[in-house]
């Protein structure tokens, strides 16, 4: 039985990887190429960066013999990547020279952009190639599937919905008001967000379910994701006075200016931020500004889980420096697509179903696939806990049964 990653945070043991039981397939006779396209340059090339070690280093590790396999016999893969730079079209015209020059099998895109993942998902009916988004949470990908199930029946969604998100912050919310950690005030609530598919979504999640217990939405205010001056949206944001204020960015520059421009201006507002804390140059970079902060996901902490600082120093020693949240979900991924086509080979419909079919205990928790073909969040599956920067380090503080610290 396997065991959420939520439970395993403070752990003080390890846990071996479950598999998922299935039949081997037929000994797969030549080596499998698969293709994966994600912002490799550009203002999210960072990212781009710790999703391409990740996925190396899984596909290294298989190849080597280290991999969690299904087969007794697991065929040896190519990994060519592509960059999408963070645009459509460039994402779009990388999956067709995977598709038609390098013969992949399948794809793992986009790496970490929404909006490029609702472009590229046309591909996979188009081409018959199953593809498998990794980060991307916008619930947008999974309703235009169950618009459709049997065009995006090759389509699988490698993150949650930004429904998890939301829940989780305004679950993490409600249970601050109650135990009188954050004062509820007049209920009015904010949003500074990028302006992409990821941003919005979570906004609007977060917003309804403020709204369903009474709040005002007072300001969502939307950005470039390669914005760093947000003076005129904190002014405005200073005029609505709310007293929840939420966050949303993907690039750590814009995380870090948010972070030090909302301190000099002084907001008295309860602030949470997500995603952009995920990266340890944020912390480098805000140390001085961030405490106190909560924030979400923390979904990888390798000073408090044995098995993702034994992944964090493999990262280390064979790219540099250590591993991230991104470096973590894309090795993650790629080990859902290696273990699809261990057990199911190349066909694209028996390739989908496999990754339809995964039931597996990979670092960040136990990955299911639902009937909108995203992978599950909460408790039992990946889950979204809420963090805050104490002393500077990062602390889980809810949900409280598993929280390695008091809220401050």
């Amino acid at each position: 039985m396997t065991r959420s990653k939520i439970s395993r945070l403070l752990s003080a043991g390890f846990l071996t990887a479950t598999m998922m039981a299935a039949a081997a397939p037929a000994a797969l006779a030549e080596d499998v190429t698969i293709g994966a396209i994600g912002p490799l340059t550009g203002p999210a090339a960072n990212t781009g960066k710790a999703h391409q070690e990740g996925m190396e280093l899984a596909v290294k590790e298989w190849n080597e013999g280290k991999g969690d396999y299904v087969s007794q016999n697991p065929a040896q893969i190519k990994l060519v990547l592509e960059d999408s730079n963070s645009k459509p079209e460039v994402g779009i015209s990388a999956a067709q020279r995977l598709i038609t020059r390098d013969g992949v099998k399948m794809i793992i895109g986009d790496t970490l952009h929404s909006h490029v993942t609702l472009a590229l998902m046309e591909m996979a009916p188009q081409y018959n190639i199953p593809i498998l988004s990794a980060e991307p949470v916008a619930s947008a990908i999974a309703d235009k599937v169950m618009s459709d199930p049997d065009r995006f029946k090759l389509f699988w969604k490698g993150g949650y919905n930004s429904d998890g998100y939301g829940i989780a912050v305004h679950d993490f919310y409600a249970w601050a008001f109650e135990g009188d950690i954050v004062p509820p005030g007049d209920k009015k609530i904010a949003f500074v967000v990028e302006d992409t598919d990821y941003g919005i979504a979570n906004a609007e999640k977060i917003g309804e379910l403020f709204e369903k217990d009474g709040w005002t939405v007072v300001a969502t205010e939307t950005v470039p994701t390669v914005t760093t001056d947000f003076y005129p949206q904190l002014s405005k944001v200073r005029d609505a006075d709310p007293d929840v204020l939420v966050s949303v960015f993907t690039v750590v520059n814009s995380g870090v200016a948010f972070v030090r421009q909302l301190q000099e201006q002084a907001l008295e507002t309860s602030h949470l931020a997500i995603y952009y804390p995920t990266k340890p140059e944020f912390m480098d970079q805000a140390a001085d500004i961030a405490e106190g902060m909560y924030w979400a996901a923390l979904q990888y902490a390798p000073d408090l889980d044995p098995e993702q600082k034994a992944f964090s120093d493999r990262i280390e020693a064979e790219y540099g420096e250590p591993a991230n949240y991104s470096h973590a979900h894309a090795y993650c991924t790629a080990v859902v697509a290696l273990r699809a086509i261990d057990t199911a080979g190349t066909e694209p419909e028996a390739l989908a179903e496999a990754i339809g079919a995964t039931d597996y205990e990979c670092l960040l928790g136990r990955i299911q696939f639902g009937e909108d073909h995203a992978i599950k969040a909460g408790a039992d599956f990946v889950p979204i806990p809420v963090a805050q920067i104490q002393d500077g380090k990062n602390q889980v503080i809810w949900p409280e049964n598993v929280s390695s610290a008091k809220p401050q």
